[in-house]
């Protein structure tokens, strides 16, 4: 999550400690005296990819007369590959749509949508007029326009170009795949002999530059070894170099992600910034070697991702705190996904699938729950004796510390139970909040009547508002453990709570909302039957 929505999501979080801390730490002062007043696996094989020192080819007839362009349909995608260059021009996804009118696809890549920069798949060398060539010579083409199928599922295109002076030049060979959006590059130097480097191409991925605006990330990455790197596009000041194992390199956005992956083992990632917003990073083969990759450009559907076993369903951005980013909140927000996952299943309604999970977590709670509300209640029933004693010790605040201390230990009270299952509940809401913000299964995923897309705001506010009555009901029941005029300043709480879940996923909503009810139901039946 980034910018305001992670500043709310904290202020929500510090409010929610506020609520149950602030009145064990810091207790109502005494009383004045009366005259005061938060796929298929592409295996990365140790001996694939770059091969020991490319051999001498001799490549004749590799010279195109004009410009063409290249289509390949699967029912994944289109893609459309020009012979200048030999690269990329157009990548769009069949299934995704850029509206709930479904009137247009996802567009991944168009030159329309970049200024200046790398077309993906190019191929650049440090020699200049080489380089020119290599990125806008004519390339010739083996194969042509293909509707791959179920009947027809595999083909393939190989674009060649050799300088006709030099003897140098570059073959490249693209393998489609009907039911994958993967798909299989290999790269021949012909003669290169020196380093060159291969480009993801300029926001290729990117389908909105505004899809952080709710959590996600957006700009190029790289995973090197087990760290996971993200440059923020506006810190991108020059081209940035990351040396380690490559697992792959990306550009992408909340919800598409487009990866170069090596094949074999590479060492250097190089990521670049031509335009304000035009951005791309390149793998680098040293001495001319020759290369084999494998290009994901899709969705960031978590099990496509996990099933390349490259670690690119990292990209999904389960969880957002520094310290937790791959351990607590990241395994919290994959094992609720999991869960959302069996009651999609059961349901064929996310939003069905949203009010179950929140169920089986609030059941999960209620022990603790209970325990928070037994304590609160409590300590509600000490304020004559605590007010006491703040009157005979208004002048010594350790006396005072003291003296309720020992008040607590007689009536066996823990003061801070009220708040400790709140602080233990907060890495299942963290984890909850990145799933349904940043998933893509929950994108334009409706649920009934008004609610048409789960992963955006409410339109007419229903949800937010009726969530804000619920936190008012759930805050008039709680045992107040605060003197009347700050019980007063903590009705502020719902409307603050409401005004922040305005913009909010109705997903997440739906979940608040569903959690607030069944408390209520919770503290009504324990007040009732359990705890008087």
């Amino acid at each position: 999550m980034e910018g305001m929505e992670k500043r709310i999501l904290i202020a929500i979080l510090l409010s929610m400690l506020v609520l149950f801390v602030y009145p064990f730490l810091f207790p109502p002062p005494p009383p004045p005296p009366k005259d005061q007043i938060a796929e298929t696996s592409p295996r990365k094989s140790e001996e694939g990819g770059a091969s020991p020192a490319a051999e001498t080819v001799e490549v004749s007839g590799a010279v195109a007369a004009e410009e063409k362009t290249v289509t390949v349909e699967t029912d994944l995608y289109k893609a459309v590959f020009s012979n200048r260059g030999a690269v990329i021009r157009h990548w769009e996804l069949k299934q995704y749509w850029a509206d709930l009118k479904k009137q247009n696809n996802i567009v991944l890549f168009d030159p329309g949508k970049i200024i200046i920069g790398a077309y993906p798949m190019a191929v650049s060398v440090s020699d200049g007029e080489l380089n020119k060539l290599l990125q806008g010579g004519l390339f010739s083409v083996e194969g042509g326009d293909a509707r791959l199928s179920h009947e027809n599922p595999k083909g393939s295109l190989i674009f060649t170009l050799v300088d006709p002076n030099s003897g140098k030049g570059v073959r490249k060979a693209f393998t489609f795949h009907n039911e994958s959006y993967t798909v299989e590059i290999e790269i021949t130097p012909i003669n290169l002999g020196g380093n060159y480097a291969v480009s993801t191409g300029s926001n290729f991925g990117i389908s909105e530059w505004g899809a952080a605006s709710m959590g996600g990330f957006v700009g190029p990455s790289s995973l090197v070894g087990t760290k996971l790197i993200k440059d923020k596009v506006a810190k991108i000041k020059g081209p940035l170099q990351y040396e380690g194992d490559i697992k792959w390199t990306a550009v992408q956005d909340k919800y598409f992600i487009s990866a170069l992956i090596p094949q074999g083992k590479v060492n250097r990632v190089i990521v670049s910034k031509d335009h304000e917003k035009d951005v791309h990073a390149a793998i680098e083969i040293p001495e001319g070697q020759k290369s084999a990759f494998m290009l994901y450009a899709g969705p960031k559907e978590y099990k496509r991702l996990k099933a390349l076993g490259v670690g690119l369903d990292e990209s999904i951005s389960f969880g957002w705190f520094i310290v937790w980013e791959l351990s607590v909140i990241s395994w919290m927000a994959k094992g609720l996904f999991y869960l959302l996952q069996v009651f999609y299943r059961l349901s064929h309604n996310y939003g069905v699938a949203i009010i179950f999970l929140t169920m089986l977590v609030r059941v999960a709670f209620i022990p603790l729950t209970f325990k928070s509300f037994k304590s609160m209640k409590d300590i509600q029933r000490l304020q004559p004796e605590i007010q006491k004693l703040q009157k005979k010790y208004k002048d010594d605040r350790a006396e005072l510390n003291k003296a309720m201390m020992e008040l607590y230990k007689t009536h066996k009270v823990n003061p801070l139970g009220g708040c400790l299952p709140m602080v233990l509940q907060l890495p299942v809401f963290i984890g909850l909040y990145n799933l349904l913000a940043n998933t893509i299964e929950l994108r334009q995923t409706p649920f009934i009547l008004w609610i048409t897309d789960l992963s955006i705001k409410d339109p007419y506010y229903v949800l937010p508002i009726i969530m804000g009555i619920s936190m008012l009901i759930q805050q008039k029941m709680t045992p107040s453990t605060v003197d009347p005029t700050q019980a007063k300043l903590m009705l502020i709480m719902p409307v603050m709570f409401t005004f922040f879940f305005l913009n909010f996923p109705s997903g997440l909503v739906l979940y608040w909302l569903v959690n607030n009810v069944l408390t209520i139901g919770q503290q009504y039946v324990t007040t009732k039957y359990f705890y008087k």
